[in-house]
């Protein structure tokens, strides 16, 4: 998930970097989308770790961070086959991010131009 912008001739552009935390630190973002994304399309943990630059120990530890505070296991094995696939809770999880994501972002890219527009008056 990239960060959203508007663009076009003098509008301004809003850059977003969203996450969730709580008293324990992030437990969901941008990173961890685009690590689920990832493991969906690769079916893969270690492919999508080292594709996203980070180890597989890392990787594993903000998946379960992520499911110790939701509750709810993102990942599993399927007939223990290498690889893992999203469980419903997963996929769920990324679509309300993501909608969540989006909303954030299409509020803030409005609100800019009526500031902006608001500064740009004649006092």
């Amino acid at each position: 998930m990239a960060d959203k912008s508007t663009k076009g001739k003098g509008t301004p552009q809003v850059r977003l970097h969203l996450w969730i935390e709580d008293e324990k630190g992030v437990f969901f973002g941008p990173g961890r989308f685009e690590l689920l994304r990832l493991i969906d399309s690769l079916g893969s943990l270690k492919l999508a770790a080292e594709k996203m630059g980070i180890s597989y120990r890392a990787a594993w530890g903000k998946i379960k961070k992520t499911e110790e505070v939701v509750g709810k296991e993102l990942l599993h094995k399927e007939n223990n086959k290498e690889g893992y696939k999203l469980t419903e809770s997963g996929i769920l999880f990324m679509k309300e991010f993501k909608k969540f994501y989006d909303d954030v972002a299409d509020y803030a890219s409005k609100r800019a131009v009526t500031m902006v527009e608001r500064l740009k008056r004649p006092v």
